[in-house]
C-alpha cells in the first residue's frame, strides 16, 4: 500500500531539515521512493528554473552508459513527453508506456529498449509555477508497467519535492560565499563530448563540479557541462550560457559554443567557466525571486543610489507607486531596507 501525500510532506520535512545539501535531500528521498514503488534505474535532477538546464544530476549507474543520449534527445524536441511541455501541462507526470501503441518514441525505440528498459516514467518537480528539478524512474522486466497508482503518488509528489529544491536552490544561493581565486576556465570537447584539452583553472572547475555531483568517475564530463553542449548540438545554436550555482561555494556562469579547430573540420565545442560577475548574479536573482518586468526597473533604478521622487521621475510613475513596488521587493526578496536589497541582489557578488 502506498503511503499519504501528507506521510511524504512529512518526509521531505525531515530530511530537509537534516541535510544542508540537495543531492544528500535527493538520495534519501529517491530510497525512501524505492520501498513504496518498484524501479530499476533513476536519474533526479536540479534545473535551472529560467532555462531548464541541468546544474546537477544523480544518476543510477546502469543509467550513465546512455545517459548522453538521453539529454541529446531532449533537445531535438520531437519526441513524447519532453520535460519542457511536462512544465506547461496540467497533470505533472508522464508514463511512457501510456504512448505504446499510439505514437512511437524515438527515445524508447533507439535507447531504452536496446538497453532492456521497458517503462520510463517522467515527474517535473515544480513549486510556484516554476520548475526546479526533473525526476525520472524506469523499469527493465518486459510486460511490467508503472500503476495508476503509483503515478498519481508521483504527480502529487511533484510540489513536495519541488518545494525543496527551491528552498536548496534559494539557500545555496544565500551560503554561497567561498571565493575562488583562479582565472577563466577553458575546456575543449569534441562533438561527441570527449575531453580534448582544458587550462589548469578549467580543470579546477571540473573537479569542483565533480564534486558536487559526488562523481565516482572522475574522468566524466559533469552533468551540467554535458546539458549545455547536448543542448548546443541539438538545437544548433552559436552559443549557450548557463549559470550553475554551487552548494557552499559559489555561483558559475558555464558558456559553450562551437569551435572550428584548424586541424580538422570536426567541430569542436569550446565551454568557458567563471565565477559569476555581480551584474550577472543581479539578472539571475531577479529572476530566481521571480520579479516583474517593472519590479526589475525599480531594483535597477535604485542601485545608484537614486531616491523614491527620482526613481518615479524615471519611470514615469507616481513616488506613492515607487514605494509600493519597493513594499513587495522587500518582501520577496526576504530584505527590510533598500541597503540590504542592493546587498542582497547586487554589491556582496562585487
Amino acid at each position: 500500500m502506498l503511503c499519504s501525500i501528507d506521510y511524504w510532506k512529512e518526509k521531505s520535512d525531515s530530511l530537509s531539515d537534516r541535510y544542508t545539501d540537495s543531492y544528500l535531500y535527493r538520495k534519501s528521498m529517491i530510497l525512501s521512493l524505492k520501498q513504496q514503488i518498484s524501479f530499476d534505474a533513476y536519474c533526479c535532477t536540479v534545473v535551472n528554473p529560467v532555462t531548464l538546464t541541468t546544474v546537477g544530476a544523480i544518476t543510477e549507474c546502469s543509467l550513465e552508459p546512455i545517459h548522453q543520449k538521453l539529454l541529446t534527445s531532449e533537445y531535438f524536441e520531437d519526441d513524447v513527453h519532453l520535460y519542457k511541455d511536462l512544465v506547461k501541462d496540467s497533470v505533472k507526470t508522464a508514463r511512457l508506456s501510456d504512448t505504446f501503441g499510439k505514437q512511437e518514441s524515438r527515445r524508447f525505440t533507439d535507447i531504452l529498449k536496446p538497453h532492456q528498459f521497458s517503462d520510463e516514467m517522467r515527474v517535473v518537480l515544480m513549486d510556484k509555477g516554476k520548475c526546479y528539478g526533473f525526476l525520472t524512474l524506469f523499469r527493465k522486466k518486459t510486460g511490467t508497467y508503472f500503476t495508476d497508482k503509483e503515478v498519481l503518488l508521483l504527480d502529487a509528489l511533484s510540489s513536495v519535492i519541488g518545494k525543496a529544491l527551491r528552498d536548496y536552490f534559494y539557500m545555496e544561493f544565500e551560503e554561497s560565499t567561498e571565493a575562488m581565486s583562479t582565472d577563466p576556465g577553458v575546456i575543449i570537447v569534441d562533438q561527441h563530448l570527449s575531453l580534448q584539452s582544458m587550462n589548469e583553472a578549467g580543470k579546477k572547475y571540473i573537479t569542483l563540479l565533480q564534486e558536487f555531483e559526488r562523481s565516482q568517475n572522475r574522468s566524466s564530463i559533469p552533468k551540467p557541462i554535458q546539458a549545455i553542449c547536448s543542448k548546443l548540438v541539438a538545437q544548433k545554436e552559436k552559443n549557450l550560457t548557463l549559470f550553475i550555482p554551487v552548494a557552499n561555494k559559489m555561483q558559475l556562469v558555464a558558456s559553450a559554443s562551437f569551435l572550428q579547430t584548424d586541424i580538422s573540420k570536426n567541430t569542436a565545442i569550446a565551454i568557458t567557466i567563471n565565477r559569476a560577475s555581480a551584474k550577472e548574479m543581479l539578472e539571475h536573482l531577479m529572476e530566481t525571486y521571480a520579479l516583474t518586468a517593472r519590479e526589475k526597473q525599480v531594483v535597477k533604478a535604485c542601485l545608484p543610489g537614486a531616491t523614491t521622487k527620482e526613481i518615479a521621475n524615471k519611470l514615469n510613475i507616481s513616488y506613492y507607486t515607487v514605494q509600493d513596488y519597493f513594499k513587495v521587493i522587500f518582501y520577496k526578496v526576504g530584505v527590510t531596507t533598500r541597503n540590504e536589497l542592493v546587498w542582497k541582489l547586487f554589491a556582496k557578488y562585487r
